[in-house]
C-alpha cells in the first residue's frame, strides 16, 4: 500500500470517528411557551415584545461557568426562537394574573407595546438560574426584575425547569407593576 493510500485511509478513519462522536443536538422548550389567546373581549390588548441581550439570541442555552464567563451551548438548543417563546410565555402568565389582555408582539397591529428587556436568562455555577431585565410599559414606566431560582437537580432539563420558575416570578413582578 502506498504512503498516499495509507494517509488517505487514516484521514478517512479520523473523519468518520469525529462524525460518529459528535453529540446529537437536543432541543428544549419553555413550559407554557405556546400562546393561548385570552378568553373574553379582545379590546384593550397589549402586545408583549421581548428584546434579548445579544448573547441570548444565539439559539443555545446559556450557562455561567464562573463569575466572568458564559458558556453558549452548541448541542442544547431552544426549539423555537427564545424571544418568541418568552413573548408567548409572558403573555400567558400575565393573562392569568388579571383583567388586562396580552398577546405576543406581531399578533396585532397598532396595539400598545409592553417591551421586556431580558439581560440574563441562564444557569449559574452557583446552583441557581438567573432571569433579569426590565419591562417598559407603553406609558414609559419601567419595572425591573432580578430573579434567582434554585436549580433542583443537574443538567439542562433541570435548568430549563428552574428558568421557567424564574419566569413565573418575573411575570409576577412585571404584572404587579
Amino acid at each position: 500500500m502506498s504512503l498516499f493510500a495509507k494517509l488517505s485511509a487514516a484521514a478517512t478513519a479520523l473523519l468518520l470517528a469525529a462524525c460518529a462522536s459528535a453529540p446529537a443536538a437536543q432541543y428544549f422548550s419553555l413550559p407554557d411557551s405556546a400562546f393561548v389567546p385570552p378568553a373574553g373581549q379582545s379590546s384593550g390588548q397589549t402586545a408583549v415584545q421581548i428584546i434579548l441581550a445579544e448573547p441570548l439570541g444565539q439559539g443555545g442555552l446559556v450557562y455561567q461557568t464562573d463569575a466572568h464567563r458564559l458558556n453558549f451551548a452548541r448541542h442544547h438548543l431552544w426549539a423555537a426562537p427564545l424571544d418568541q417563546s418568552l413573548a408567548a410565555a409572558f403573555s400567558n402568565r400575565l393573562n392569568r394574573r388579571g383583567s388586562a389582555r396580552f398577546v405576543p408582539y406581531g399578533r396585532g397591529n397598532g396595539l400598545p407595546v409592553l417591551k421586556i428587556y431580558i439581560e440574563q436568562f441562564q444557569g449559574s455555577f452557583q446552583g441557581h438560574t438567573l432571569v433579569s431585565g426590565y419591562a417598559q410599559w407603553p406609558n414609559g414606566r419601567t419595572t425591573p426584575f432580578n430573579i434567582q431560582t434554585p436549580q433542583q437537580g443537574d443538567g439542562y432539563p433541570a435548568m430549563v425547569e428552574s428558568l421557567s420558575q424564574g419566569l413565573n416570578r418575573a411575570a409576577d413582578t412585571v404584572g404587579g407593576h
